[in-house]
């Protein structure tokens, strides 16, 4: 009888310790992959990023900042000054995985498909820009970035007015309509709002 209240004692003083063991890799795991340059900030946890809020909220405060204000009208060329224009663009890294290319890829092939022909007035046209590129780099802070994202920003006459961040691009990444369907909502969207 020793014997069996014994074993009872070990059996979940067995199972508490293989617990524990399968915690610290999990979490060792997930601090590798958070750790690798193509990865860093790509979960779809990342992509709703805290300070970043509903598009509609977005719109009103970004056009507040000044700098940055200045360095996007710089980002219009000079031949669509006076027109509606939006830029969707697509913010990656140089170090870049297959679903980040995939994002890109679907981004533009949405902007082609939906907005091939001006919407209310306003020109679409798609953008992908390396945000490890000096030049490009204070789209970071203009936008609140903190992974690769896909942003729509309207400018008329040069004059960069209201955005939105689409938020749900990672998660709408395994089916390719939803995910062009979204884009293309969700730019219609800040287009039509004041």
């Amino acid at each position: 009888m020793q014997k069996n209240s014994s074993e009872a004692k070990k059996g979940p003083n067995k199972a508490v310790k293989y617990v524990l063991a399968a915690f610290v890799a999990v979490s060792i795991g997930a601090a590798i992959y958070k750790a690798l340059p193509c990865c860093s900030g790509d979960s779809p946890a990342a992509a709703a990023p805290v300070t970043a809020g509903a598009p509609a909220e977005l719109a009103q405060t970004a056009p507040a900042a000044k700098p940055a204000l200045a360095v996007k009208q710089a980002s219009v060329p000079p031949a669509k000054i006076a027109q509606k224009t939006a830029v969707v663009y697509y913010f990656y890294t140089t170090a870049r995985c297959y679903s980040c290319n995939l994002i890109e890829s679907y981004t533009r092939e949405a902007v082609d498909k939906h907005f091939a022909q001006p919407y209310n007035g306003w020109r679409v046209e798609f953008k992908g820009l390396n945000l490890d590129e000096e030049v490009n780099r204070h789209f970071t802070q203009d936008y609140w970035l903190n992974s690769k994202s896909v942003v729509v920003q309207k400018f008329e006459g040069g004059k960069p007015l209201n955005w939105g961040m689409l938020q749900s691009v990672w998660q709408l990444l395994g089916d390719k309509e939803k995910f062009m369907n979204y884009v293309a909502v969700e730019t219609r969207k800040v287009l039509d709002s004041k």
